[in-house]
């Protein structure tokens, strides 16, 4: 038996399809359909609920209550149950581990997966995931082969902890796109240094939203890393083995091939942008797409069914936030894409493009990572007009916070995220006197405030926007289960009339009621 084994963290609403005389282990699906159990979410509200309060526990304790009261509704929408999955991780992550966990992302305890000192660290360290990690190990020793594939670096410390476990006399190859592109540095690790590193085919992946298995049915999912440019429909069915349907990345130039997108099956498109000025949109290879055939290829796939993401890339070459500001600007007076997914940091690519393609950003000095940072992603670059790299986790708050007033942003770049969702009701005027709690907020009571002092307290927790607001204990019934519409006088009959719209209008600006057509 020949082992795949695909380590956490990964995007877990993707599941592979074996190569032929490949077994799948897939650990990071196990890991969170292990800890998103319900009767595993319990146990852990339950065990934060018995130790002493301190503002970890009752922050966790907040995000796994929230998580429960969201899957118990009717009518789970794929998002909020994302959102509740990655508030699960991030709670029962948290310190003494040394890994910690959001939905599509890890952060080292006082580290970087750029580092290999670093991760040789977190390996020692305690992690949410080392079960299942050691019942994966548990199957190496009767394996013929054992091959870890590394899509990206979130899974680099539970890797090399695998890699470890692997004993001596089973052969152990290390393959996938992170793994190819940084195995020089990868090699020098102890754990890594008999492993073999093999330019191995790309998996195909398929969707699988609810962390349940992929049918045959589903959407198959060509990776970011596959660097797709729709040339032809023939060429995009190579990629997905003839699929009848498909989803995924294709750079902003395929949007000007719709017909090849639609006639290969194509049902979403993610694309990338960096700016959009008054001649058109910048893609995050400097590359230039007219704005009016860009604005007819995403029509044309709108009329064809056919959903378009777009990621905003932030901290191009020579894009200010004075460019930020007028791509903002133009995104609300011309909507081209039909949903927009959220911001990311611009990295400058560190490996050459699979598709052959160079930056052309223009006037841009590129430099080196720093000496320790042995496994680093992207290069520094410096060139005039752009914001600065201090600035970028600002300026990326800043601006998702401006397009989450507008719409809803995805929990996370993830696949199944990217999927369209039927429209949110929403009440068609404002005078509507039904309200309903928002789909992502939850009403939670925990055995003390958020900083841990003895003090039983009621809270409203949206995990879509990430507001928590102390609440009136008084009101907690009323409202704790309003999850149908109901007329604002029978929600809120104990409150004066002079105060009960004052109310609904702050509730609904904080997003923990939505008004609703009665």
């Amino acid at each position: 038996m020949k082992l795949l084994v695909l380590p956490p963290h990964r995007d877990v609403t993707l599941v592979p399809e074996a190569p032929d005389g490949w077994t799948c282990l897939d650990v990071a699906r196990d890991f969170c359909q292990r800890v998103f159990a319900r009767d595993a979410v319990e146990a852990a509200a339950e065990a934060r609920e018995r130790a002493p309060a301190t503002a970890q526990s009752m922050r966790e304790l907040l995000l796994l209550r929230a998580a429960q009261a969201l899957r118990a509704r009717e009518g789970l929408r794929v998002n909020t149950g994302l959102r509740a999955l990655g508030a699960v991780l991030t709670a029962t992550s948290g310190a003494p581990n040394g890994v910690h966990l959001r939905l599509d992302d890890v952060a080292l305890e006082g580290g970087t997966t750029e580092r290999s000192a670093d991760v040789l660290r977190a390996v020692e360290q305690p992690a949410s995931y080392l079960e299942d990690l050691t019942l994966a190990a548990g199957r190496f020793a009767r394996a013929e082969r054992v091959r870890l594939w590394l899509e990206r670096d979130l899974q680099l410390p539970a890797a090399a902890w695998l890699a470890r476990a692997c004993p001596e006399q089973v052969p152990l190859e290390v393959a996938g796109p992170f793994a190819w592109a940084h195995r020089a540095a990868l090699s020098s690790l102890p754990m890594f240094q008999r492993a073999a590193f093999v330019e191995a085919p790309p998996l195909r992946w398929r969707v699988a939203p609810r962390l349940d298995e992929a049918s045959p049915a589903s959407l198959v999912w060509l990776a970011e890393s596959l660097e797709v440019r729709a040339t032809s429909a023939d060429a995009l069915r190579s990629l997905t083995g003839g699929a009848a349907a498909w989803a995924g990345h294709v750079s902003l130039g395929s949007l000007l091939q719709p017909d090849a997108l639609v006639e290969s099956g194509c049902k979403v498109a993610v694309v990338g942008f960096c700016a959009m000025d008054g001649a058109g949109w910048l893609d995050p290879l400097g590359a230039r797409i007219p704005r009016e055939a860009l604005a007819h290829g995403a029509r044309r796939l709108r009329d064809a069914g056919v959903h378009v993401v777009a990621e905003w890339w932030v901290g191009a070459p020579g894009v200010d936030e004075a460019a930020l500001d007028a791509t903002l600007a133009a995104l609300g007076a011309e909507p081209v894409f039909d949903h927009l997914a959220g911001v990311r940091p611009f990295h400058w690519p560190r490996s050459p493009s699979r598709s052959g393609c160079t930056p052309q950003w223009p006037d841009v000095r590129v430099g080196t990572p720093p000496e320790d940072r042995d496994l680093a992603r992207s290069l520094p670059f410096e060139c005039a007009r752009s914001i600065p790299s201090a600035e970028i986790p600002r300026v990326l708050t800043s601006l998702a916070t401006r397009l989450l007033a507008r719409a809803p942003l995805s929990p996370g770049r993830v696949a199944a995220a990217c999927l369209p969702e039927a429209p949110l009701p929403r009440a068609t005027a404002a005078s509507a006197a039904a309200i309903q709690l928002d789909v992502d907020c939850a009403w939670v009571q925990l055995p003390a405030a958020l900083d841990g002092a003895a003090k039983p307290s009621w809270f409203a927790a949206n995990l879509r926007t990430g507001a928590v607001l102390a609440m009136d204990a008084r009101l907690a019934p009323r409202l704790a289960g309003l999850v149908r519409p109901t007329d604002v006088a029978s929600a809120l009959g104990g409150v004066p009339q002079a105060q009960r719209e004052k109310l609904v209008d702050t509730l609904v600006a904080r997003s923990v009621l939505t008004r609703v057509n009665g």
